[in-house]
């Protein structure tokens, strides 16, 4: 007897696991962001700490001092006994005994410091430890969650191959909860941290400001390079994620930019020829060609060991043609393409870009001759 299927069932199925996959991940993100702020309160302890076993270790010395000059003097009045008092004789041998002691005190209020300091450090340690542990969960459960709920259906009409669809949908949701995860760790590593170091050094600034003018000017300088070098940061985050001069400049001035930035960055030498008239096209073409032409830059970066690499933009009325060349070492284009294990992601979301925007993808490349990628988009109003 055949069994009948129950779409309804399977819907209430799909949301209660669904429903359990995000009130997990909302409990693991509550926990990483505990343990995050528990890490900088016991940073900001660890840093007192070690300012206290600084501020220590100099008492100790000063008392060591203090206390071998004693000793000399309860020497001294120890020989020549007869030219010194009774209350003379007691005060120097009070004088050294008051010193041992506070000596004695300080040294082990000294090894205490350290000890707890020493224990903050195994302490940081193991939560960095279990906030990576963290991030990782959130990341696998997200990419559940979205691929469990997400609409794949624009994917598979572009895709004919099924296990390609498959595979191209998962590694879709795994960079975008990858690219989340980027952009909070570069903002927690960069200016969360700039930020919070100005914090500090400004109230230390606050405190100096009646002692060391000096001083405190110095570190206003030092603080205004942190700033500067924190706005630097955030954009080039910006950048990463949205560049706004593709929206102000345009196309060509913005893949300029960024081609002279990437040949700065990772020492391939980078030429942009442009033929044809300069001009505004519809956001979604510009997108479509500036991130086709990224990601297959960061391919050769990537894979092709190439020593330069060239963009020819050619701009026509009807089209925009782009052809990137470099002089790696090449490819199988067959292999790369076939899915999962080709693991040449990156061109597979340059197809999809491109065929959704019903334009056309040549890939030409062999084993030890570069690899020239070559894409046509038709120019629309849309």
């Amino acid at each position: 007897m055949p069994i009948e299927f129950d779409a309804k069932m399977l819907d209430t199925a799909v949301n209660a696991t669904l429903r359990a996959i995000e009130d997990g991940k909302n409990q693991v993100f509550e926990i990483a962001e505990s343990a995050r702020k528990e890490e900088q309160a016991m940073r900001e302890d660890a840093l007192g700490i070690q300012r206290q076993v600084a501020e220590t270790i100099r008492e100790v010395e000063r008392l060591e001092r203090a206390y071998t000059l004693a000793r000399h003097k309860l020497v001294e009045v120890s020989r020549d006994f007869d030219r010194h008092s009774e209350s003379e004789i007691k005060q120097a041998y009070d004088d050294a005994h008051k010193v041992q002691t506070q000596v004695l005190v300080t040294r082990e209020r000294e090894q205490q410091l350290r000890a707890r300091r020493d224990d903050l450090d195994r302490r940081l340690r193991n939560l960095e430890q279990t906030i990576a542990r963290a991030e990782a969960l959130i990341t696998q459960l997200g990419v559940a969650f979205s691929y469990l709920s997400g609409d794949l259906s624009q994917i598979g009409n572009v895709l004919k191959n099924v296990e390609q669809r498959r595979f191209l949908g998962i590694r879709v949701i795994q960079a975008q909860e990858e690219e989340r995860k980027r952009v909070a760790r570069e903002i927690h590593d960069g200016p969360a941290q700039t930020m919070a170091n100005v914090v500090l050094r400004a109230e230390i600034c606050e405190k100096m400001l009646d002692r060391d003018v000096e001083k405190v000017r110095s570190e206003l300088r030092e603080l205004k390079d942190s700033v500067r070098a924190s706005l630097s940061e955030v954009r080039q985050i910006i950048f990463d994620l949205r560049p706004m001069a593709l929206d102000d400049l345009g196309l060509a001035p913005t893949l300029r930019r960024y081609m002279a930035d990437f040949q700065d960055k990772y020492k391939i030498a980078t030429e942009l020829k442009v033929f044809g008239r300069e001009k505004r096209f519809n956001n979604s073409l510009e997108v479509a060609v500036f991130r086709s032409i990224q990601e297959a830059l960061n391919n050769i970066w990537k894979h092709a060991k190439a020593s330069t690499a060239t963009v020819r933009l050619e701009l026509t009325e009807k089209q925009v043609n782009v052809h990137i060349e470099d002089n790696g070492i090449g490819f199988d284009v067959s292999e790369a393409t076939s899915g999962p294990e080709g693991g040449h992601f990156g061109l597979l979301g340059i197809k999809e870009r491109i065929q959704l925007l019903e334009g056309r993808l040549e890939i030409k490349s062999n084993r030890g001759k570069g690899t020239k990628v070559i894409l046509s988009l038709p120019i629309t109003d849309e």
